[in-house]
């Protein structure tokens, strides 16, 4: 069976879900070959001919192409690092398939202006004409290369983010027009969305043969005929050996488990879409991170979960699989006691991703985060006492905040912005189906008939406009948070975040 990661995504790291699918599909005997088309078709659009000849600064970037495309092992200066990303992005956008069309582009997104991947109609014509997409020339070769190989006559087509909707579904239908022998299977974390929201999404079911939402290991191994013997142990196949991901080291991305365990966030959509949560026992977590880290030498392992489970930490602290390592982490009880985050830390843990969401208790408690922030205090303390970085994730303007309580998150973030090495700053979309939508005036907030969000009228008048107005004069106007701010590492983000942690000094 072949498996597809279409582009566009960030394509610092092999695709895990694919990882785990193919994994399955090993254990059950299917011969499983992987496609990391994110990484694939980014390199091969980078070395297409230049849109004009005459930009002096695209001809300069692309003589050095293969130097631009490989990151140094350390992040030693910042400058030089943002740099770098500006160059690896204007290597594909200053090609003459991207400018001709006015695509904007960069590792981990894709943007259209002449298709909207949120409108049906717009995904149907790159279904029907998939000669007419940026990445047909690559990959109408490389696949027709790869069904040479009688082994791959099924092929499960994997969309993960909307900005691998439009060249996912074009691959689909060029793969009906030149294979039709050939069995498709469509499914990934977009396709459960949309299977899961309020809009008609049966068009997608005369794309292909099978369309799937949800955690789709037993799916797959049954689509390819087989019989189902168990999830398996990731496969990344020859990822590693053919490909060279633009990051700085190699990073192993696992999950542990899928789903959240929590649920109960009323801004997230994992309480609207309420996927069930399911757990790999802590001990065989470990014992894959072990295995695996033996056989890929990764320099980061990258704890993919929507939340590291407690009893996972507390097996890799029992167990520590070598490498360092990173994810995202619910603000937990046990991090309030300093030996266990010294702990965390000898085990390995260089930075945790963590949803503070708000610096205002009354919002926190509206969100039901459960936490509090006497105790978030005390655990961005042991962290950074602890050696172990931070990634801090704010939100503004949810219906239970108002301005004084955006005041209090600036006022928090500044208050501890020596314990905070990185901060996303974002603006809440209200989720379709979300029950905070009922009462309040709403309406589709992108265009197109599959949109995931709505724009509401906020009940206490603090609407997008009075958020970024805040945002630029106030809260960017502190000192301390600008200089986190600044900090922040372009496209790659938080991918990155923890090899810059490790080289350079991030005291404010």
């Amino acid at each position: 069976m072949l498996l597809i990661h279409p582009p566009q995504a960030r394509n610092c790291e092999p695709p895990v879900a694919l990882a785990h699918l193919a994994g399955a599909l090993k254990a059950a005997g299917e011969p499983v070959t992987i496609l990391d088309g994110a990484l694939e078709g980014y390199i091969w659009l980078t070395g297409q001919p230049r849109f004009s000849e005459e930009d002096r600064q695209a001809a300069r970037v692309f003589r050095k192409r293969e130097k631009i495309l490989t990151f140094p092992s350390a992040i030693s200066s910042l400058d030089n690092y943002k740099r770098q990303v500006h160059e690896i992005k204007l290597l594909a956008s200053s090609s003459r398939p991207v400018a001709e069309r006015g695509i904007r582009l960069s590792p981990a997104d894709y943007d259209d202006p002449s298709l909207n991947p949120l409108s049906s109609d717009d995904l149907i014509k790159s279904w029907s004409n998939p000669e007419e997409n940026l990445y047909f020339p690559w990959f109408r070769e490389r696949l027709d290369s790869l069904f040479r190989d009688k082994e791959n006559h099924i092929v499960g087509l994997s969309l993960i983010y909307l900005s691998q909707a439009l060249t996912g579904l074009a691959i689909c239908g060029w793969i009906r027009k030149a294979f039709p022998h050939i069995r498709i299977q469509i499914g990934g974390g977009l396709i459960n969305s949309w299977l899961k929201g309020p809009s008609d999404t049966s068009f997608l079911f005369s794309m292909a043969d099978d369309v799937y939402g949800g955690k789709g290991e037993e799916a797959v191994v049954r689509f390819a005929g087989r019989t189902y013997k168990g999830s398996g142990r990731p496969w990344y196949g020859d990822l590693y050996d053919e490909n060279s991901y633009l990051t700085p080291g190699r990073i192993l991305p696992y999950s542990g488990s899928r789903g959240c365990s929590w649920k109960r966030c009323t801004f997230c959509s994992e309480k609207w879409e309420d996927n069930p949560y399911c757990e790999t026992g802590a001990a065989a977590a470990v014992d894959d991170l072990i295995s695996l880290s033996e056989q890929h030498s990764p320099a980061l392992i990258h704890l993919c979960d929507s939340e590291i489970s407690p009893l996972l930490m507390d097996e890799i602290v029992r167990r520590p699989p070598g490498p360092r390592w990173y994810g995202f982490s619910r603000f937990l009880p046990a991090m309030t006691d300093k030996a266990f985050c010294r702990n965390l830390a000898g085990s390995g843990c260089r930075m945790l991703c963590l949803g503070l969401e708000s610096g205002d208790q009354q919002v926190l408690n509206s969100l039901k985060k459960g936490i509090r922030l006497d105790m978030v205090s005390i655990i961005l303390e042991n962290l950074k006492e602890a050696g172990i970085s931070t990634f801090v994730y704010i939100m503004f303007g949810t219906p239970a905040e108002r301005r004084d309580s955006a005041e209090r998150t600036k006022d928090f973030v500044a208050a501890y912005s020596s314990y905070i090495d990185f901060l996303n700053v974002s603006i809440f979309n209200m989720p379709v189906n979300s029950e905070e939508a009922e009462g309040l005036e709403s309406g589709f907030f992108y265009d197109g008939d599959l949109s995931l969000y709505r724009e509401f009228a906020h009940p206490g008048g603090w609407n997008r406009v009075n958020i970024r107005n805040f945002l630029t004069k106030d809260f960017r106007s502190i000192r301390e948070i600008r200089t986190i701010l600044n900090r922040n590492l372009p496209v790659f983000t938080s991918n990155h975040a923890p090899f810059l942690a490790e080289s350079v000094s991030l005291e404010n």
